[in-house]
This record gives C-alpha cells, sequence and structure tokens, in this order.
C-alpha cells in the first residue's frame, strides 16, 4: 500500500509552453499538495488524531504486563485506661498512652489467564490499526481536495481568458462590420449584432472574475500558495485509458480501499467483545505478590505490650469466577454478538460502496480520454467552420451573425476541451482513491502529464 509522503522538492515539470512567456515560479499539484499537508488544519488535526491512535498499541502491550501498586498510611491515637486490676498488673495495663502508626504495602499482580484483557487488547490494537488507515484515506482525501481546488482555478482561468476572447473578438468583429458598412457593403444589423455580441460577453467576463477571485481564494487557503502561475495540460495533451481492466480494478477496490479495512478492523474489534463475554472468558488467574509493613512511629507507649515493627510478605495465585450477576454478562455477551453482525454487514456495505466508487471513477477515466480526443477533433472543425463562416460572409453567402456563432463555438471547444482534461485527471486520481493506490507514484503519474504554462 502506497502511503504519501511529504515531499519538500519541487513538483515534476515538462517542456515549456511556447505560446506562453515562462512563468518565474510555477506551482505543480506535488508541490500544492505538500503544500496543503504543512497548511491545512484539518490534515493536520487528523494526523494528530492517527498519533493518539496509535498510543492504543502501547495500552494493549500494557495489559500483559504486571501491574504494581503501593499504599502507605498513617495513623496517631491516644488512649487513657483506667482499669481495677491486682497490683502486679495494673502497671501494665492502666495509663495513658500515644502513638503514632505508618502501614505501608506493595503488590504486585501478574495476569495469567483473562479472556476479558486479551479481548481489550485485540481492540485496542485493531484501534491503533484502524486509526492509521483512516489517517490514509484522509491523506487521500487531502489529494482530492487539492485537486479539486487546482483544477477549478485553472477552470475559472480558462473561463476568464475565453469571455475576454469573446469580448475581443466580437469587438474586432464590430470595427470590422462598421467599416464594411461605412463604405455601403454592410448593413446596420451587422453592427448591432456585434455589439450585443461583445456586451453579452461583458457580462460573462464579469461573472467570470467573481469565479476566479473566488477559485483562487480556495486554493490559497487550502494551500498557503499564491494562486498564480500554475502548471497546465500539455499542448499535445494525450489521455492514457485505466491501466486495469474494470473488474481487476473492482476486485482491487473490494480489499485496498481505505474504508473497507477500516471497517474489517472495527468488525474484528467487535468480534473479540464476544470472546470477553462468553464461559471461557469469565474466569480470572493472576499471579499475586504483595509486601505489608506496620511501624510504630514515636508517642509514649506506657506500659502496653505494642510492638514496635509488623513485617508480612505473601506470593500466590488468585482465581476470580463471577458466579450470579443477575443475567448482566448473558446480555452483554448477546448485545456483543449483535454489534458484531452488524460490524460484519458494515464490511458488505463497505466493499459495495467500494465498488460503486470504483466503477464510477473507472468509466470517468475511460470516458473522459475519449472525450477529450473527441473534443480535441471538434476544436479543429470548429476552426474550420469559422474560418468558411468568414470568408462566406465576406463573398455574401453567410451572414455577420453566422461569423459571430462560429467564432463563439470555436472558443467554447477549446475551453469545453480543457475542462474535459481537468475533469479526466480528476477522476483519475478518483479511481487509485478507490483502490486505495493513490500515493505519491500515482500523483507523480498525474503531474507528469502537466507542464508548466501560464493560462492561455
Amino acid at each position: 500500500m502506497n502511503r504519501l509522503i511529504l515531499m519538500t522538492t519541487a513538483a515534476l515539470c515538462a517542456a515549456p509552453v511556447t505560446l506562453a512567456p515562462q512563468p518565474a515560479h510555477a506551482t505543480g499539484l506535488m508541490e500544492a499538495w505538500a503544500a496543503a499537508a504543512r497548511h491545512d488544519p484539518d490534515h493536520q488535526g487528523a494526523k494528530a488524531q492517527r498519533d493518539a491512535g496509535e498510543e492504543a498499541d502501547v495500552q494493549a502491550r500494557a495489559l500483559k504486563r504486571p501491574s504494581v501498586q503501593f499504599q502507605g498510611s498513617y495513623q496517631y491515637t491516644a488512649t487513657e485506661t483506667n482499669a481495677q486490676l491486682p497490683e502486679d498488673l495494673d502497671p501494665y495495663f492502666t495509663g495513658g498512652r500515644s502513638s503514632g502508626r505508618a502501614s505501608v504495602g506493595v503488590q504486585a499482580v501478574q495476569p495469567l489467564y483473562d479472556a476479558s484483557k486479551r479481548a481489550q487488547a485485540i481492540q485496542l490494537h485493531e484501534k491503533a490499526a484502524g486509526s492509521r488507515v483512516q489517517f490514509e484515506g484522509e491523506e487521500q482525501q487531502l489529494v482530492l481536495r487539492v485537486a479539486q481546488a487546482y483544477f477549478t482555478l485553472l477552470s475559472a482561468q480558462d473561463d476568464l481568458a475565453a469571455s475576454r476572447r469573446q469580448v475581443d473578438a466580437a469587438e474586432e468583429q464590430r470595427r470590422g462590420a462598421q467599416a464594411r458598412f461605412d463604405a455601403g457593403r454592410a448593413r446596420i444589423t451587422d453592427v448591432r449584432e456585434a455589439e450585443a455580441k461583445r456586451d453579452a460577453g461583458e457580462v460573462q467576463r464579469i461573472a467570470a472574475e467573481s469565479d476566479l477571485a473566488y477559485a483562487q481564494a480556495a486554493f490559497t487557503e487550502l494551500t498557503g500558495l499564491p494562486a498564480e502561475g500554475l502548471d497546465r495540460p500539455a499542448a499535445d495533451f494525450t489521455p492514457p485509458l485505466p491501466v486495469l481492466a474494470l473488474e481487476d480494478t473492482l476486485e482491487q477496490a473490494e480489499t485496498d480501499a481505505p474504508a473497507v479495512r477500516a471497517a474489517q478492523h472495527s468488525s474484528r474489534a467487535a468480534g473479540a467483545e464476544v470472546d470477553r463475554y462468553g464461559l471461557s472468558g469469565r474466569p480470572v488467574v493472576e499471579g499475586v505478590a504483595g509486601y505489608q509493613g506496620q511501624y510504630r512511629l514515636g508517642g509514649e507507649s506506657g506500659n502496653g505490650i505494642i510492638p514496635d515493627r509488623i513485617q508480612s510478605a505473601s506470593v500466590g495465585l488468585r482465581l476470580t469466577v463471577p458466579l450470579y450477576t443477575g443475567g448482566g454478562i448473558a446480555s452483554k455477551e448477546r448485545e456483543a454478538e449483535a454489534n458484531t453482525t452488524k460490524a460484519l454487514r458494515d464490511v458488505d456495505a463497505a466493499r459495495r460502496d467500494a465498488r460503486l466508487q470504483a466503477r464510477k471513477a473507472w468509466y470517468a477515466v475511460a470516458n473522459g480520454a475519449r472525450r477529450v480526443a473527441a473534443l480535441g477533433t471538434a476544436r479543429g472543425s470548429a476552426g474550420l467552420q469559422q474560418d468558411a463562416a468568414t470568408i462566406g460572409r465576406d463573398v455574401g453567402i453567410r451572414t455577420q451573425n453566422d461569423v459571430l456563432n462560429a467564432q463563439s463555438q470555436n472558443i467554447d471547444t477549446e475551453r469545453d476541451r480543457l475542462q474535459a482534461i481537468y475533469d479526466y485527471m480528476l477522476a483519475r486520481l478518483q479511481l487509485y482513491a478507490a483502490t486505495g493506490r493513490l500515493g505519491e507514484s500515482e500523483l507523480a503519474d498525474v503531474g507528469r502529464l502537466m507542464q508548466r504554462g501560464a493560462p492561455g
């Protein structure tokens, strides 16, 4: 199982984009994730929760070791005795006495047979293992959150760039239509159509600026990095199909998905609880060793016969068997069996969910690759359509509105192609996560599909 490891090196880079100036510093997916792992408070909290959960292993080992307990006390007493006794006994039993007495004791207990502690140790070990699995899942979710913020920011940049292109192209068409109208070769409606297209583009540009500002804030809040100079897809981006077949992907998700593994740890912990309350789990055998000492500290003992020191030591076995608990133990056993059944059903549900998530991600990658390729073809066709509409308008067989529509379709197709690339890359990461394989090498695999460049 690949586990994500914080990286301090720069993200992988590919060939630079030649159509845009190279930024002084660019941020890739690897760098963004590493920054988020250091910056995001949710991730830091999950790490602390994992550290707390791992202490359960230490607690489990402590249950098998001897426990040593110390007890101490001090007591001061003063007595006055008056009795009519024979003259030879009177000095020993009458009069005033005072004394301070201290007692100390040490007891060591070594569990020899204790099914309850054995079950508790299993539960603690499963708790520690489950906390590690949960943290692996949280690390993978952090990658997906970073990727979502990363690609949302790229998409927002593309939307703004596309709306600006719409405005600039419509304004260029308006100026051309105005010049042809002034020369008597066009109608005023051509000018008005271009103006309407330009104004509609301005509205889209304003909305795109707002969306971009929010996407920048979301990226910076998550990673702590400036929302600029992100790596972008290569100009000749070619999406590969899923490496594994669908059935192999589903099988891997059933066994390696973090949610499935966490449910299995919970199931084993619940099963240990049944042994805790069964008949074999009721007797407890312990080795016990102890020391007890009492000491007289000062005071006036009078004529009483009070020893100055009493000491004792012991070693032996202790057997404890509950005989009657009012039905409580039997009830606990039935409760544990019901909880175990529920935990097993939770494992089945986790496997079902893992299969569905893996299936959805697999199809998103497979169909996403074909969608990117189709939009690449559509982009070329849209460019030819725009050229044809422009030529047709110039020779009088197409209208200005035809040119504007073709121009808009060309811009929208390129924007859709870029969005399809972002959706594909996110789906690829989701597929890795669904099969429990989203680690450093898998993130680098997606990072290699990116190259440094500025938004177009």
